[in-house]
């Protein structure tokens, strides 16, 4: 893999976890905080299915790609697991989707950092979107989920 190849997604990644950053630490707005996880979902989308269009045997990018349409489906920035949550139900359920969110962008930090042709970078985009989880099971668990 080219390091030409991913310069464009390296540098949207980048603006994404600005953007989701900015609405966890700055803004306190969910909207931002999930907007970023959501438009960046769609970047290993795209890449994963262009390589997977190549090499259709290429079931590891086929199932990648699925994965972040999952993750990006959840990051919807409507409604909200990044809300304030009163009742046990909608906390038991944000607490389950920030578990499914951090699962699944620790277990990408961790193979993408263990792979030495990918931008180290990329891997570090993953590791902060995990730790923002980390983050966010951590306020809700204690009640002090403060994004409007």
């Amino acid at each position: 893999m080219e390091i030409n190849e991913l310069l464009i997604p390296t540098i949207l990644g980048g603006i994404c976890v600005l953007i989701s950053i900015y609405g966890l630490a700055i803004a306190k707005d969910r909207k931002y905080a999930l907007g970023g996880l959501f438009l960046y979902s769609f970047i290993p989308i795209y890449h994963r299915m262009i390589i997977f269009l190549e090499n259709p045997e290429d079931y590891f990018s086929l199932v990648t790609a699925v994965i972040f349409l999952c993750q990006a489906i959840i990051a919807i920035p409507v409604g909200g697991f990044l809300s304030p949550n009163s009742d046990s139900v909608q906390k038991t359920w944000s607490l389950k989707v920030q578990l499914t969110i951090f699962v699944i962008n620790a277990t990408f930090a961790a193979l993408i950092l263990s792979d030495p042709l990918v931008p180290t970078i990329i891997g570090g985009y993953h590791a902060i979107y995990s730790l923002m989880m980390i983050i966010a099971i951590s306020k809700t668990l204690a009640g002090k989920m403060d994004l409007k």
